[in-house]
């Protein structure tokens, strides 16, 4: 079976490749090529733009890819192109989504009011009302431009992706991932604060705000286990993992890999402390978490990284950006 990575070059692309390589697959990776590409050795590099559906399909149809894990998916302006290209060669897509998808990110951005839901959400919970949820929205990732960003929103193309008939649908739903190579430094804060040691000021606000995370190689080891078994056509799954924890257990879990004594005290907005620009921007009596039964259960899918290897990479990582 021939897969190709649209995107593939990237901080989860990359991963995908990795762990498709071990499976004995040579994975495409399709990507512009404009920054340096650094692929695991069995990888397969191709130049075209995913915005460019003949320049698509001739790279898929070369190599006779039957599945496509499409991993910069942001909205139809961007996928358009991607979508009509899989209607050309047929197979299997999977899609990238967030949870972003779900009703507690609407009251979590402020932007509508939705019993908030304390559990989990499960593949069937409700999504958010609205569309386009960085239309007006200044805090933003960083390195996509502010069209795109604009155009932004993954209900839409899964609403398209799986109501298109020329080719099976998988998507998966991916809480914030984490790990080497991610460009927003997501635990970045709990590495320097740990690193540090004593006595940490983290705002009250933020502290005890569930949220669920994923590592960056287990979230492209299910994404391949979804996109390759047959039995994920036409699903969507939630990943990431199996516990959910606050920042302030994020924070002692650093802690605790980096051997570095450490007590939390919670502090009041106007303190300015740890995560304070988060509860500002946010409304945090919403969490952001996932329940991944139905992918565990229907396909197997366990972590193949322990939790300590992952917070060592990740602060291994983060400390070859750290200014010297």
């Amino acid at each position: 079976m021939t897969i190709a990575i649209i995107g593939g070059t990237g901080f989860i692309g990359r991963a995908v490749a990795e762990r498709a390589v071990r499976r004995g697959l040579q994975p495409i990776a399709i990507a512009r090529g404009e920054h340096p590409v650094d692929l695991p050795r069995g990888a397969v590099f191709e130049a075209a733009d995913r915005m460019d559906r003949d320049a698509l399909v001739t790279v898929l149809r070369k190599h006779r890819v039957e599945t496509v894990i499409d991993i910069y998916a942001l909205g139809m302006l961007n996928t358009r192109a991607v979508l009509d290209a899989m209607g050309e060669i047929g197979g299997r897509y999977m899609l990238l989504s967030s949870v972003d998808v779900y009703a507690n990110y609407g009251g979590l951005l402020r932007k509508e009011s939705p019993a908030v839901q304390p559990q989990p959400a499960t593949e069937d919970d409700p999504l958010r009302g609205f569309r386009y949820p960085y239309r007006g929205n200044p805090h933003r990732p960083k390195g996509v431009s502010a069209e795109l960003f604009e155009d932004y929103d993954k209900i839409v193309l899964e609403e398209a992706a799986r109501a298109d008939a020329r080719f099976a649908t998988t998507v998966i739903r991916a809480p914030m991932i984490f790990g080497p190579r991610d460009p927003q430094h997501r635990f970045a804060w709990a590495i320097k604060a740990a690193r540090a040691g004593g006595l940490a000021y983290m705002d009250e606000r933020a502290a005890k705000w569930p949220n669920s995370y994923g590592y960056v190689d287990d979230v492209a080891e299910a994404m391949l286990l979804a996109a390759l078994d047959p039995r994920g056509a036409g699903r969507i799954y939630n990943v990431g993992q199996d516990f959910v924890r606050t920042p302030i257990e994020w924070l002692l879990s650093f802690a605790v890999v980096l051997n570095t004594p450490l007590e939390i005290e919670t502090v009041p907005a106007a303190r300015k402390a740890l995560l304070h620009e988060r509860a500002d921007a946010t409304d945090l009596r919403y969490p952001l978490t996932l329940d991944t039964t139905r992918i565990r259960r229907e396909l197997g899918f366990s972590e193949p990284t322990e939790l300590r290897d992952a917070l060592l990479a990740t602060i291994a990582y983060e400390a070859q950006q750290a200014p010297r």
